[in-house]
């Protein structure tokens, strides 16, 4: 049962864990592999069990020191169980030194770390007397194994406290785990102490909303400290919570994450790194199976986002080969095309790749308009767009129907289509991390309360503004100067100057902001703490879907009829088509129809076709959803 892993420079990779043995029951196992993954050496921990036959003796931790030490914790059973911490030789497994802790009964070690050449630190649960169980960390002298200091943590109500993570920084050490509080169950409780002498510096406390089951399992220490734990919900399970500490163990921040389903949420790591920090774990999107979710969170007050606008959008990008090169906007218009917006060589029809502006209705070309680019360098002659804003399906008394493939300015003159395409890039930057991410999740509010469109994330806006663009005359009037102005300032507000752009790297191109996000009074980070998490009564989603989706069809293979199933999360106009492989229609299922919510079937008769795997696509709500998926016909 495998519960560590590390890696060295030299690509050794390290495991430890718990293994029956053939007569010695259950040992502490750590192996070593080298980079192709041949067995180097394995090494065996069975305990004394004084009094037993062969106890259960369980790694539960490591920490690795390059190529030099290896360190494993865990429990071993002796007459109760006891911490045991083993260094070994990490080049040829040879155990080095061997230290034992038994307290007044139980004791269970569940994290260990190291600090530069001479300390060592363990930390878990140990039984006091009276007590229940209490942290306990011992630091340890690298050389010999021999105790420097040990600290007990009790909390008041002397139930049973758990420490299951610990971290350095500097001259303190963060522990934390789960401590039971009078009246509120378990809490997250994050000790800091001193590391030479093991006094405690503060203690944290956090409760979480439902007044339940919380606990830590991951620390960062520092000035900031941040704690990963876990944390139950009113109604919801149990959620991701990633907590800061200041300095003084006051909570600042708990920025909570409850999955899709609203089920248990268990989150199992956290890193920090490039002023981000990462956590991962485990969420159930509904009673079975369970995903992958892995978050990165940003310090909203300190990001700073970089945009750009249709002048600076038009520049030549620069070779950036030469070691002097420096990079400009071009450069960003480039790499988001490749990242964000690639040209699909192989694409089914009605899904070429590119940057489009307004919806593509492949379908309905002789009713509506969009514009589309394939290729970043299509822009220049694109931008400065500077005339007045409209519909895509009339411009200048001329109808404008149809695809326009990389339009010129002297055909197209629309400043909105212009600062939509900008921000498009804006966008598609920022996610591509070209440019500082999460830019398309800020929300606008220009505080005009007659601003309906105040709240939506820049990506909804931009959305939205498609939709306008193609479907224009079936909405009411439009205030094209509204959007105009909203779109406009969102690609000024973190503008900066485009010569001699700042960047991070020309390798993987990455440019730096410029201005941060609490500078610009109309934009705000979309993410922001949950006091309360939502709550819904139970089985109220057990019917209700809550995505668009295409399912595979049944049976498949299939002769002559099969079942194509969708669904839909909101009344959507639905259009299903079947196409061969050379992508020429071969049947209509539904034609632009309008179908409520929910879960929906159609029956599809391939009588008249021949053998042959076939496509059907789906797209519905405006064009927002399109999939396309596979199927097999055979006679």
């Amino acid at each position: 049962y495998p519960v560590s892993i590390a890696v060295n420079d030299s690509f050794s990779v390290f495991v430890t864990g718990w293994s029956f043995g053939s007569s010695t029951g259950i040992d502490y196992a750590t192996l070593k592999y080298d980079g192709a993954g041949t067995l180097k050496w394995e090494r065996r921990y069975n305990g004394p069990a004084m009094g037993l036959a062969n106890g259960s003796d369980s790694a539960l931790a490591m920490t690795l020191q390059g190529s030099t030490a290896l360190y494993v914790t865990g429990t071993s059973r002796d007459t109760t169980y006891d911490y045991a911490t083993i260094k070994y030789n990490a080049a040829t497994g040879d155990s080095l030194w061997m230290t034992r802790y038994k307290g007044a009964s139980n004791d269970i070690a569940r994290a260990i770390v190291i600090r530069s050449s001479t300390e060592v630190y363990v930390t878990g649960s140990s039984e006091g007397t009276g007590t229940g169980y209490d942290y306990l960390t011992f630091r340890y002298n690298q050389s010999n194994g021999g105790q420097v200091w040990g600290t007990r943590y009790d909390d008041p109500s002397n139930g049973d406290d758990h420490a299951t993570a610990i971290s350095t920084q500097s001259s303190r050490v963060f522990v934390t785990g789960r401590a039971l509080g009078i009246g509120s169950f378990n809490d997250i409780v994050t000790v800091r102490y001193n590391q030479s002498n093991g006094a405690e510096n503060w203690v944290s406390t956090y409760n979480g909303s439902a007044n339940d089951d919380d606990g830590g399992v991951a620390v960062i220490g520092g000035g900031t400290t941040s704690v990963l734990g876990i944390s139950r919900g009113s109604g919801v399970g149990h959620d991701y919570v990633l907590l800061k500490i200041d300095g003084s163990g006051n909570v600042d921040e708990a920025v909570r994450y409850n999955g899709i389903g609203n089920t248990d949420d268990i989150p199992a790591a956290i890193v920090s790194s490039g002023g981000a920090t990462y956590v991962t774990g485990m969420s159930k999107p509904g009673e079975k199976g369970a995903d992958f979710v892995t978050i990165k969170y940003v310090d909203r007050a300190k990001i700073k986002f970089r945009t750009f606008i249709q002048d600076s959008l038009r520049a030549i990008a620069a070779n950036l080969k030469p070691a002097s090169a420096i990079p400009n906007a071009g450069n960003v218009r480039e790499e988001a095309f490749l990242k964000a917006y690639p040209k699909i060589k192989k694409g089914f029809p009605g899904f070429p790749g590119g940057l489009t502006l307004g919806n593509a209705r492949y379908d309905s070309a002789a009713s509506y308009g969009w514009m589309r680019f394939d290729k970043g360098k299509a822009l220049i002659p694109f931008f400065t767009q500077t005339g007045l804003a409209y519909g895509y399906d009339l411009y200048d008394g001329k109808p404008h129907l149809g695809e326009k493939k990389n339009p010129k300015l002297p055909k197209i003159n629309n400043h909105l289509a212009g600062e939509l395409a900008a921000l498009r890039i804006n966008i598609g930057a920022s996610d591509a991390e070209i440019t500082p991410p999460t830019l398309g999740d800020l929300t606008y509010d220009d505080g005009d309360t007659s601003n309906h469109y105040n709240g939506m994330t820049l990506r909804s806006l931009a959305s939205l503004i498609d939709n306008y663009l193609t479907y224009w005359k079936k909405y009411p009037a439009v205030d094209w100067a509204l959007f105009d102005s909203m779109v406009c300032r969102s690609n000024r507000a973190f503008a900066g100057t485009e010569i001699a752009l700042p960047w991070v790297s020309k390798v993987s191109f990455a440019a730096t902001g410029v201005r941060p996000v609490d500078s610009v009074a109309f934009l705000q980070a979309v993410m922001v703490p949950m006091a309360n998490p939502l709550s819904f009564p139970a089985g109220s989603l057990d019917n209700e879907p809550r995505t668009f989706t295409l399912s595979q069809n049944y049976p498949n293979p299939f002769n002559p009829t099969t079942t194509i199933e969708f669904e839909l999360f909101e009344p959507s106009f639905v259009t299903l088509k079947v196409y061969d492989v050379l992508g020429r229609e071969v049947a209509t299922l539904i034609d632009d129809v309008e179908l409520g919510e929910g879960n929906h079937d159609v029956e599809f008769d391939a009588s008249t076709l021949a053998s042959g795997v076939y496509l059907y696509r789906i797209i519905a709500a405006d064009g927002r959803f399109q999939q396309l998926r596979k199927m097999m016909l055979m006679k």
